[in-house]
């Protein structure tokens, strides 16, 4: 195939991506409602509980979790309420019920290279370090502070979007990244066939879907790069993947953080260290992964 059919190629996978994203349901009627609780500054478990108690599936989930071993309750709850405040709090729970309403809208099971239990595990990683940087940065205002969890949570729904919409060609890209492996390695291989990639999808969803307007500037940042970057929290955003994903990989292969620390007033080292999660945190993530994915 020539280079030319190569380009008109991929051209018309980005068409059929953004037209496919075009006519995706709306946002899930959870999703729109646990929105609303993150503009709320007095907002407690019972309201969240409200809106969680309106979808079974969700609300099970989240007992599930409740009563896993990793809490060990010694004794079962049953009440959303109860398990909201007194396990696993209030601001956990809307990133949570949020990304799960979203990921109903998807199905993955004709691309099988997407793992959906290690993309919530990256996912929640990625989360938990947007919040630790957040909470450490003077700069940010505190909306960038509040949404840096749910921020992180979701920021690679354009991935399981695509897995979603053209499963056959996202999975040979998903096959080759694992074998090649290394930073940038999914985006650029995404860019080849598709002529975009994961970022641009999830930029284009949280537009679509009218997602604050803080998150989708972070993702706008994070498919610019740090030099158009207007948003402190896609400065976190761009520094939690990239100390993510280097974690992820290799001693050997593990590159210098610099680049994505330097904006925020940290260093290499700090950046490694914020994304190091120990045995428990790991134990956490992996519960909580599980969970969102049965």
């Amino acid at each position: 195939m020539t280079a030319v059919a190569n380009k008109t190629e991929t051209a018309d996978s980005a068409t059929r991506l953004a037209e496919s994203i075009a006519v995706l349901p709306p946002l899930p009627m959870t999703a729109q409602k646990i929105l609303t609780c993150f503009g709320d500054e007095f907002i407690d478990a019972d309201k969240v509980a409200e809106v969680v108690e309106g979808d079974p599936g969700i609300c099970a989930k989240l007992l599930g979790l409740t009563n896993s071993a990793y809490f060990g309750l010694a004794e079962p709850l049953y009440n959303i309420r109860e398990a909201i405040s007194r396990v696993l709090g209030v601001d956990t729970v809307r990133s949570l019920v949020l990304a799960m309403a979203i990921q109903q809208s998807f199905n993955s099971k004709d691309c099988p290279g997407f793992k959906v239990e290690r993309f919530w595990v990256d996912s929640l990683n990625v989360a938990e370090c947007c919040k630790r940087i957040a909470a450490m940065d003077d700069v940010a205002p505190d909306t960038d502070r509040d949404l840096a969890y749910t921020t992180g949570l979701c920021s690679n729904l354009g991935l399981m979007a695509m897995a979603h919409m053209e499963p056959q060609r996202t999975n040979m890209v998903l096959s080759k990244a694992t074998a090649a492996q290394g930073a940038g390695t999914l985006t650029r291989l995404l860019a080849e066939t598709f002529d975009t990639d994961h970022r641009f999808v999830t930029v284009e969803l949280a537009r679509s879907w009218d997602l604050p307007v803080p998150m989708l500037e972070a993702y706008e940042c994070r498919s610019l790069g740090a030099v158009q970057c207007v948003s402190r929290l896609g400065l976190v955003l761009r520094a939690s993947v990239a100390a993510v994903g280097n974690s992820n990989m290799r001693l050997e292969d593990r590159g210098s953080l610099e680049e994505f620390a330097r904006p925020l007033g940290l260093r290499d080292e700090d950046l490694r260290d914020i994304a190091d999660m120990d045995e428990r945190q790991e134990e956490r993530v992996l519960s909580l992964a599980s969970n969102m994915t049965r």
